[in-house]
């Protein structure tokens, strides 16, 4: 892996099929990520077909997936010479549509990374449309596995202190998706670096190595908290893991998540609850 003193980096290679969802909308994307030049640095085409997409909706996605990228750069210079074309997409009418294809376009940024440092196809988001895919439907878990906390308060801390209550849910068949996440704390409950690196964690342990998961979840993240100075995306994707790693065994050996007693909030700590 290239330095941050080498930004930007030109990928050798497009990666294409991108899915990205946001379930909390329906927002559903599909991009490409195209090499450029090194003096191009970001670009963004929404490639949807008329009709199929408002113009807001692109722009938001377009956004979201470049903002990440900026997040990421050293020096004013981005970590990528990338062009994200936009190219297929589904939404469902309503409120927050633009706030979900955004996330979307962050989430996107994520996966593109991923497969260009460990040079692996896209994961597998969305089975029904937008662009849809041969692969075959996740196993379906046996039941919701509800209220799994997690805490995590190393020693140290050194931006590992995280606490979260999630829950493991069926996806129904009718969703179109393989995975899905949801956040139900706003910005000022938990930051939302953190939720995604909650989210990460969840994906990793559920997917492995494969491009599909080991089980068709939608996991919903509904409590949360956090230190305003010890903690940070590393540590809210461990935690990920290790919640994703014991709904598994809940799954498994058909027991409830075992308790996790939380502390008391320090002083410069933050919790938030959904609901």
């Amino acid at each position: 892996m290239a330095g941050v003193r080498d930004y930007p980096q030109r990928l050798t290679r497009a990666v294409r099929g991108v899915q990205a969802c946001d379930a909390r909308v329906g927002a559903l994307a599909v991009a490409d990520f195209e090499p450029l030049p090194p003096d191009r640095g970001l670009e963004f085409v929404d490639g949807t077909a008329e009709g199929v997409l408002p113009a807001a909706l692109g722009a938001a996605f377009g956004r979201g997936v470049l903002g990440r990228f900026r997040a990421w750069s050293f020096d004013g210079r981005p970590p990528y010479a990338v062009r994200v074309r936009l190219r297929d997409a589904r939404w469902r009418p309503g409120e927050g549509a633009e706030e979900g294809f955004f996330r979307a376009g962050r989430r996107a940024a994520v996966e593109a990374s991923r497969c260009v440092h460990h040079g692996v196809a896209p994961r597998v988001r969305v089975l029904d449309g937008p662009g849809p895919t041969a692969a075959p439907r996740p196993a379906v878990p046996a039941r919701a596995v509800r209220g799994v906390h997690v805490r995590r308060m190393p020693a140290g801390a050194c931006g590992g202190w995280a606490l979260g209550t999630a829950d493991f849910e069926p996806l129904p068949d009718d969703s179109g998706l393989a995975f899905a996440f949801v956040c139900e704390l706003d910005e000022a409950a938990l930051p939302s670096e953190l939720a995604e690196g909650f989210e990460r964690g969840v994906a990793d342990v559920l997917y492995g190595a494969d491009r599909l998961p080991s089980f068709g979840f939608l996991v919903r993240l509904r409590e949360a908290a956090w230190h305003e100075v010890d903690s940070g995306p590393p540590g809210f994707e461990a935690a990920g893991r290790r919640a994703a790693a014991e709904a598994l065994r809940c799954l498994a050996e058909g027991g409830e998540p075992r308790p996790s007693v939380w502390p008391a909030r320090p002083a410069a700590g933050r919790r938030g609850r959904s609901g």
